[in-house]
């Protein structure tokens, strides 16, 4: 097994830490502050070959069980090695994590960040644009709603103007993403994958988890999505217990907008009620009142589609 992760990929989140890859599956080990060091000593750094050597002798000892491994290959690469020239292909950006709404699931306050203006473009400038020198793709909104902050959208359309060749993948909730805004932040036929974070498949039940939404809006730009020249269209399902009955429900709701339906479980966060009283509402939990509930929805003949998609938390419970 190899995962080239660690040698062609980056996640960079708002307080400037730096992560070779998606930090719960590497258990957060933070590999660098672009605030404080210079990112060539980030990239190249002992901690980041540190990750690379681990993974070139075959030891995934520093990545977590949660990691679904679709990254991995039955081969080596030959121009791996612990140091790699080039800048990362591929960057998560997580800049800022203001956003729209209140998911029920991932916070209980709206986080709104302000910038001062001349301070944010000697910022994009100096630090952020330099270090998408040799990107193919950046992906933003893994920690808030990029198109609601100031900042990532400013720094998207940045680097689209810079780097011409860029391709882009958006994480959203699907509000405020239509295509003039799409248009106007000039990205809008340059878009790789667009994930929409749903999280249920009525209107009843998304009004309870994503708090301030827009349903009607949501659906709107879903069929937008659905007719754009996307690489890959994914819909997000995290499962707890308010929201698992209607799985199979979601799975039909992609269908109609040609989207793969990705299911995840539920996460510990500090930030949200949900979150706090994990054991409650986590029904992976052999425990819980609806386990068994779950395990027989998962066995629905409909969770064997190709488009349909099972973090192994939940896969692992019906193999």
């Amino acid at each position: 097994m190899f995962c080239n992760q660690p040698f062609n990929r980056i996640e960079i989140y708002e307080n400037g830490d730096v992560y070779n890859c998606c930090p719960p599956f590497i258990n957060n080990y933070s590999i660098g502050n672009i605030f404080q060091t210079p990112f060539d000593e980030i990239w190249n750094g002992e901690k980041s070959k540190l990750l690379r050597r681990k993974i070139l002798n075959g030891d995934f000892s520093q990545c977590a069980d949660i990691c679904n491994k679709k990254n991995g290959n039955d081969y080596i690469d030959n121009c791996f090695g612990e140091t790699i020239t080039k800048y990362p292909e591929e960057i998560s950006v997580s800049s800022d994590n203001t956003c729209n709404v209140k998911c029920k699931i991932c916070r209980d306050e709206n986080f709104h960040t302000t910038f001062n203006k001349d301070t944010l473009e000697n910022e994009i400038e100096t630090i952020w644009l330099p270090i998408f020198k040799d990107a193919k793709l950046l992906r933003f909104g893994c920690s808030g709603e990029p198109f609601a902050s100031y900042k990532e959208m400013l720094l998207i359309k940045k680097a689209s103007q810079k780097y011409p060749n860029l391709k882009f993948h958006f994480h959203t909730n699907g509000i405020l993403a239509d295509e003039a805004l799409l248009r106007n932040l000039n990205v809008f036929d340059k878009i790789d994958t667009m994930t929409v974070s749903l999280h249920s498949a009525t209107f009843w039940t998304y009004n309870k988890i994503v708090r301030n939404g827009n349903w009607h809006k949501v659906m709107s730009n879903l069929k937008l999505y659905s007719s754009m020249k996307l690489k890959k269209f994914r819909m997000i399902f995290c499962v707890y217990s308010d929201n698992y009955k209607e799985m199979p429900s979601f799975i039909k709701l992609t269908k109609k907008f040609n989207a793969i339906a990705e299911f995840w479980a539920l996460r510990p966060n500090n930030a949200c009620e949900v979150g706090k009283n994990f054991d409650k509402y986590s029904i992976i939990n052999p425990n819980h009142k609806y386990h068994k509930n779950l395990i027989k929805i998962l066995q629905n003949p409909i969770f064997n589609d190709e488009n349909v998609i099972l973090y192994p938390e939940l896969k692992n419970l019906i193999q």
